[in-house]
């Protein structure tokens, strides 16, 4: 692009002009509150025009929580997208209409950019006709707010993310050229704020439900990561790449201030990761960690050099010291919490006493000693007060085992030279798996029907064939709890195959139930078609829990038996004190407000690592390409122009984070996760790999 160019500022028009139409047009078709989703999208359009490159902060810390798909019913669109059209179209357009890009310093295109750029593209094209595999295999274009994972929508929900990064990468680029470090600075503080939420939202889920110290139920944090619905890794995998960015706030703290802010932050995220109960993500923060460690100690030579060994030394003796306190505690559980915690306190000793002879102490090194400290006692009583981690650590083996038939069961999808250059089609897998791999089916489905007896009803399946899956899939809809019992539901329900169905409302984030009011009827055909019942729910009062920790309930509707489908209308459920609780209860509107949610089993959705995932979607040279643009940022990283850009280590560490849990995860079905992921890629690129290094914060 050829800044202040007459082609290059109508080509900026042009795209800011498009998005901003897409996505005016997206947001007034928002299910619940168009004339709001319409405001706030021209609001930050505004912000952006005015602020250009202010989106580097507000996507990245706005990230985690646009997403309302339990109150909308929405998969395809998501408010993050939103977000992301405003960002590109508003700062497109200040950009095209202004000299700020004629004012940038240069910024030359390297080799090691043209070669990125060129796996970029590459990847870009494979996914395009990947993109058009899976529209047509899903039986070609169709539009619909409401489109699940089998429909041709799934595949541009899984693309999307790469149209987002592809709309910013020009304005990437341009604020860098202007100003890298204030660039540096945005996307920094960014990520900051983001992962703030996350383990806040963490804090609150667990003090909620299980109870903040409950280490020994299974129960697994989500945060707002609603695409879980179905499983998967999302909440992993942001962390993974959010945690460097952590420690780079204490690494480059100037202030007391900040550095007890980011210590804060460090316990909170530490927290929010050990409580995902993901062994996949606990390998993912501590090896790029430990090799940040190592990378940053490498380049400081001289005279520091031995006293950085010497507090490494001192950091793994009480590491040391940690594990055999651990070890000892497992082997004489009797001892209880006050016997770990006292060894836990000799193990804090040995690593104090050792730092406190290595060198004169200061308040850095004594605060920083303090927080090690602080971070080993919190894996220490996530791992050691509680039984669930270790069940998980002790079904490893099986675990694997079920994972490798998987994989291989994924492979199988590829039949032929076409799915091997250009995969079965992005956002196919579930619907191939589940319909291609034996006894790979979905634990069942929620199709909505348009007509009669009102303006629509939703028909509710059971699993095809499998009887231990059964119940693993409901529709749900979120409701506000009311303590006591019972509550009482109504419907109209049509039945041509014999259902059983089970009915119920839970004190409930998202996954798991924590206390359940429910119903079971068998219902088996009659005349007429549809009839009405009413069933009052049976169980213990719910809870609505502490003030500071209210919980949310969740009302569902699954069947059961194999085979089995129920068709739903004119749902009603009343509170104790007689007041309806449910919206959109005659599906009028579609299936605004309703979600269809997985428990236990998530088999279908996921190929459950992130190589195969680009493999099976999008073939081989998809797979190569994007690897490559990885391979190429994470070199630009740590090499020459890296040692000249402080944060750049940070980035490898983030970067090396994900392809760590993508090792045992999926990656690119999650569209926030995918984006972050991709535009860390960019921005490693563009910030380093110019013959002219930018430099950094």
């Amino acid at each position: 692009m050829v800044e202040g160019g007459a082609l290059a500022r109508s080509a900026m028009l042009l795209t800011a002009l498009a998005c901003l139409t897409a996505g005016a047009l997206l947001a007034l078709q928002h299910p619940v509150a168009p004339a709001a989703a319409v405001a706030l999208f021209v609001l930050a359009a505004l912000v952006m025009a005015w602020r250009p490159g202010g989106w580097l902060f507000v996507v990245p810390a706005a990230l985690p929580m646009l997403n309302f798909a339990p109150w909308t019913g929405g998969l395809v669109v998501e408010e993050f997208d939103l977000l992301v059209l405003a960002a590109a179209g508003g700062a497109h357009a200040r950009t095209a209409l202004s000299r700020v890009a004629g004012r940038a310093s240069p910024l030359h295109s390297s080799f090691v950019w043209k070669a990125f750029a060129g796996a970029a593209l590459l990847f870009g094209l494979v996914s395009t006709v990947s993109l058009g595999r899976g529209v047509a295999a899903a039986g070609g274009l169709g539009f619909g707010w409401f489109q699940g994972y089998t429909e041709p929508l799934n595949s541009w929900r899984v693309f999307k993310s790469l149209v987002g990064v592809a709309l910013l990468w020009p304005l990437l680029r341009c604020q860098i050229r202007i100003d890298a470090p204030s660039a540096v600075r945005a996307l920094v503080n960014g990520m900051l704020v983001g992962v703030a939420i996350v383990g806040s939202i963490v804090v609150w889920e667990r003090a909620a439900y299980p109870g903040a110290f409950n280490f020994s139920s299974p129960y697994r944090a989500t945060a707002l990561f609603w695409e879980m619905h179905v499983g998967g890794a999302a909440i992993d995998a942001y962390l993974a790449l959010a945690t460097p960015f952590v420690a780079w706030a204490l690494w480059s703290a100037q202030s007391r201030l900040r550095w007890c802010m980011a210590a804060v932050l460090a316990l909170l995220t530490g927290y929010a990761c050990l409580t995902t109960f993901a062994r996949g993500l606990y390998f993912a923060v501590a090896v790029p960690l430990t090799l940040l460690g190592v990378v940053i100690a490498t380049r400081r030579a001289g005279d520091r050099v031995h006293a950085l060994v010497l507090r490494t030394l001192a950091i793994g003796a009480a590491l040391l010291a940690a594990a055999a306190a651990l070890t000892f505690a497992f082997a004489f559980e009797e001892w209880g919490h006050a016997g770990l915690g006292l060894m836990l306190l000799c193990a804090a000793g040995v690593g104090w006493a050792a730092g406190w002879r290595l060198r004169p102490i200061r308040r850095r090194s004594v605060a920083a000693m303090m927080l090690v400290l602080a971070l080993l006692l919190e894996v220490a009583a996530v791992l050691g007060l509680g039984t669930f981690m270790r069940e998980r650590i002790a079904a490893s083996e099986d675990d694997l085992g079920g994972r490798l038939v998987h994989w291989h069961n994924g492979i199988g999808l590829l039949r032929g030279a076409p799915d091997w250059w250009w995969g079965i089609g992005t956002g196919r897998l579930p619907a191939e798996y589940a319909a291609r791999v034996p006894r790979g089916e979905f634990p069942g489905d929620v199709r909505f029907v348009p007509g009669a007896p009102s303006q629509g009803s939703v028909m509710v399946l059971g699993p095809k064939t499998r009887e231990d899956i059964r119940g693993s899939l409901a529709l749900t809809q979120r409701v506000e709890l009311h303590a006591g019992r019972p509550h009482r539901v109504e419907l109209d329900v049509h039945v041509e195959r014999a259902a059983t169905v089970l009915i119920q409302v839970c004190e409930m984030h998202l996954l798991y139930p924590r206390e359940c009011q429910r119903a079971l009827l068998r219902l088996m055909p009659e005349v007429p078609r549809w009839r009405h019942l009413a069933v009052n729910l049976r169980g213990p009062s719910l809870a609505i829990g502490e003030s500071a920790w209210q919980r949310a309930a969740v009302f569902s509707v699954a069947v059961l038996n194999p085979g089995g489908a129920a068709e739903f209308d004119n749902v009603s459920l009343l509170d104790p004190a007689s007041r309806e609780l449910l919206a959109n209860r005659d599906f009028s509107q579609g299936m605004v407000h309703w979600l269809p949610v997985a428990q236990s089993y998530f088999l279908p959705w996921h190929i459950d690592n992130f190589y195969l995932e680009l493999l099976i979607e999008r073939g081989l040279p998809g797979c190569l390409a994007l690897c490559a643009c990885l391979a190429i940022a994470i070199a630009c990283l740590l090499g020459r122009s890296g040692r000249t850009t402080p944060v750049a280590p940070f980035l490898a560490a983030s970067l090396c984070g994900a392809l760590c849990v993508g090792v045992v995860s999926s990656l690119m079905d999650v569209p926030r996760v995918a984006f972050l992921l991709l535009l860390l890629v960019v921005f490693s690129v563009e910030l380093t790999g110019s013959r002219q290094a930018p430099g950094g914060l």
